[in-house]
């Protein structure tokens, strides 16, 4: 136990994502793939019933949306053709870190490995169509800021890619802050992994020397704060309303820009939010009791987050972040608000300093 935050037994069913991930390698088609995504909801269900955390959790529906997107690519390639150029089709967001559950939209690109004529475009347009749409169709939802390989504008030679990073970090609106800090957890998923490290090369030194566009990170990363109350008691009794908050919103989310801009300051490309904490670690940036509390926080906010989404699809009902604190335990709400209270000393005293030192 970490101040109060169990630390559950890990019975993770391996066996079982690998399993699914062969049967998924395996599938003819799309209808075979859907009926493997309609096994994911049972599959958190089990996982978690078992004890598993959600750092693993996230790991195995990561790892099976790889093999989604894997597959699909294949049959699209089979369907069109060799393609006619290297390409390198990466995911960011959530499946970028690897933190995806089964309530999850898609972040997806392509990377064109050089300079591509209509014919070419054409071809990468019906792949990305093919994929997505049939990601969609086994549970993987479409991004409804349209942030996918099908929208040509993230879809892209690698030397417009590099224009576009370098646009977003000299003129660092908070736009263009927000598009960049989306694809700074970039990770290939198929294809030429060579072109996503030239990117990622090009823009660590891009960031390095742009003062600007850290700072601007840093206001953004540090703009949303976790509550210092819990929605419920008296006032829920009086206004009859549900005591409701998105968790992912004002408490998974603030430490995911806070451990990127920690992780970026040092210049390290590590991805997970877990990994960049232990980076700040190891940097001296963040103590390491500061590193354990706030990874604590992370695993305490992501399981009940998990938790949430099990009670619903259980019950029938789409997942959802949208946790109710009325059925949590006494205990639970106390490890929740030590959570958030973790998150905003950090944020107050590591992130501020990071900030002001990125912005002299």
């Amino acid at each position: 136990m970490i101040w109060g935050f169990p630390v559950p037994a890990r019975k993770t069913k391996r066996m079982d994502v690998k399993t699914l991930i062969s049967q998924v390698n395996e599938a003819d088609g799309r209808s075979d793939l859907e009926q493997l995504g309609s096994r994911l909801p049972a599959l958190q269900i089990r996982l978690i019933r078992d004890g598993t955390d959600a750092n693993a959790l996230g790991h195995a529906i990561s790892d099976l949306a790889d093999a989604f997107t894997q597959r699909f690519i294949r049959l699209a390639e089979d369907s069109l053709g060799k393609p006619p150029m290297a390409y390198a089709w990466v995911a960011s967001g959530s499946q970028g870190r690897r933190e995806q559950t089964v309530h999850t939209d898609q972040d997806n690109a392509l990377i064109l490995s050089g300079t591509a004529d209509r014919e070419v475009f054409g071809y990468f347009e019906q792949l990305a169509e093919q994929v997505t749409t049939g990601l969609d169709a086994c549970g993987f939802v479409l991004c409804s800021g349209e942030v996918m390989a099908r929208n040509p504008e993230w879809r892209q030679p690698l030397d417009q890619w590099e224009r576009n990073f370098k646009g977003w970090i000299e003129q660092p609106e908070r736009k263009s802050v927000m598009l960049a800090q989306n694809f700074l957890d970039l990770r290939c998923i198929h294809g030429e992994d060579a072109l996503l490290e030239r990117l990622r090369r090009r823009v660590l030194t891009l960031t390095r020397h742009s003062a600007g566009f850290m700072a601007a990170l840093a206001v953004e990363a540090l703009h949303d704060r976790p509550p210092q109350w819990l929605p419920g008691g008296r006032l829920w009794r009086f206004t009859r309303r549900p005591p409701v908050m998105n968790i992912k919103q004002v408490g998974i989310l603030p430490i995911v820009g806070l451990a990127r801009l920690l992780a970026l300051a040092d210049g390290v490309m590590v991805l997970g939010t877990r990994d960049r904490i232990q980076a700040a670690v190891s940097s001296g940036r963040l103590s390491e009791s500061g590193g354990r509390d706030l990874t604590a926080a992370w695993d305490c906010m992501t399981l009940m987050r998990a938790r949430h989404q099990v009670r619903c699809l259980e019950q029938g009902r789409k997942a959802d972040n949208r946790l109710d604190i009325g059925l949590l335990s006494q205990e639970d709400r106390r490890r929740l608000r030590e959570a958030f209270k973790v998150v905003r000393v950090i944020q107050s005293t590591t992130g501020r300093r990071v900030a002001g030192f990125l912005l002299q």
